[in-house]
């Protein structure tokens, strides 16, 4: 149920689908109450606090948004909450490993109709951005395959430390050609979609979890070096921070002869342009509402060449302000401090994180996949002190 809320069914229409979400907070609520011992005190304040930023944000305007929009607000306020609070909770009572397990499984169930729906509709080479599949357009799908193979890698490398001395039994021979079918066909199909930011997120974490791999015991030193640095609760921040400013620097590097001549020539002169369109005028409507914002759903970028920022952190600049702002860079460090040292084991949920990240500065991917992730490489670097502790 707790997955239900991750991803929505296009073929069922928006008021059937915000009901189905109304009961699956209700039922998850009922969970995190019963269980509210098992998660950390100071996690689901800080998943609580910038929740609750959103919810007043969406009732302060609801006049302006419509009745639609600002219930659709408060679910996802609502929704923040379970994503940080139902891993947390799952995980601490069952274990990392059989979770992860059962929510790979359970989100093949979104993934294999999707995949089914994107190959019938067919390839759509003028845009489809609009094509609608199983849980939304190629978008959702592209996250989809991201999340699917951060908890893909995460067993593998549980796996891998648990059956170190039969790396070449037939069970490992036979999981590993099935990852490799996955891997090709995660990035077949964003390929497909002309899903190029999805195909991005998935190479770098594919990449990194490689070199972390094949290279383990030559760059040891050196890869511990990085991922140290890399799980830096205050280099998670600045990165976030960093894929904020890129609207106030888009411009500049567009102006660049290099930079352009490259766009023109991958035909996306006019995708980057749109974004400075927007760019440009993000100070003015940020200006307007600026510690609360619009609230979450709000159609105000519409109004200025793009259907919403196409920069994560712009995007939670209009829908929930400056304290909106502040609140997502400090459960950022909050999880990167609690999920740090759990040894390389979290690594594909922190390269997950950082591929939003960089995702980030095109995209509104500082969602609820970002919130997921984060709360997974939180919690399971947790659970690992817990059990040294014990």
């Amino acid at each position: 149920m707790w997955l239900a809320l991750f991803l929505r069914i296009t073929a069922v229409n928006e008021i059937t689908w915000l009901l189905i979400e109304l009961m699956g907070c209700l039922f998850c609520t009922g969970y995190v109450i019963k269980n509210i011992k098992c998660i950390n005190r100071s996690t689901l304040i800080w998943g609580g606090v910038l929740a609750f930023s959103y919810l007043i944000s969406s009732a302060v305007n609801r006049q302006y948004n419509g009745l639609y929009v600002t219930f659709s607000g408060v679910i996802y306020a609502w929704k923040m909450i379970l994503y940080i609070a139902v891993p947390w909770i799952s995980v601490m009572k069952r274990g990392s490993r059989k979770i992860a397990k059962v929510s790979r499984d359970c989100l093949l169930l979104y993934w294999v109709p999707s995949v089914i729906t994107v190959l019938i509709q067919g390839r759509n080479v003028v845009d489809n951005a609009n094509n609608i599949y199983f849980i939304g357009n190629k978008f959702n799908v592209a996250y989809l395959n991201v999340i699917l193979l951060c908890f893909n890698l995460y067993l593998m490398r549980r796996d891998n430390n648990e059956r170190q001395r039969f790396v070449l039994s037939l069970k490992i021979r036979h999981s590993s050609v099935l990852n490799g079918l996955f891997y090709f066909l995660i990035i077949y199909l964003d390929l497909y979609m002309k899903a190029y930011t999805g195909l991005f997120m998935i190479i770098f974490v594919l990449l990194l979890s490689f070199i972390s791999r094949l290279f383990k015991f030559k760059i040891n030193r050196r890869w511990t070096g990085f991922l140290n640095f890399i799980s830096s609760p205050i280099v998670l921040v600045v990165s976030v921070i960093l894929s904020g400013i890129v609207t106030v620097a888009l411009d500049a590097i567009m102006s660049l002869p290099t930079i352009a001549t490259y766009l023109g020539t991958i035909g996306k002169t006019g995708n980057i342009l749109s974004r400075t369109l927007i760019y440009k005028n993000l100070g003015e409507i940020i200006s307007k509402k600026p510690w609360i914002g619009y609230g979450y759903g709000t159609a105000v970028v519409s109004r200025y060449f793009g259907p919403n920022a196409q920069n994560g952190l712009a995007q939670v600049a209009i829908q929930a302000g400056i304290i909106g702002v502040v609140l997502m860079l400090l459960i950022t460090y909050h999880c990167g401090k609690m999920g740090k040292n759990s040894g390389g084991r979290t690594a594909p949920f922190l390269f997950g994180v950082y591929a939003f990240i960089l995702s980030a500065t095109v995209e509104i991917t500082l969602g609820g996949s970002f919130l997921i992730l984060l709360a997974f490489y939180c919690v399971c670097g947790w659970e690992r002190k817990v059990k040294e502790e014990t």
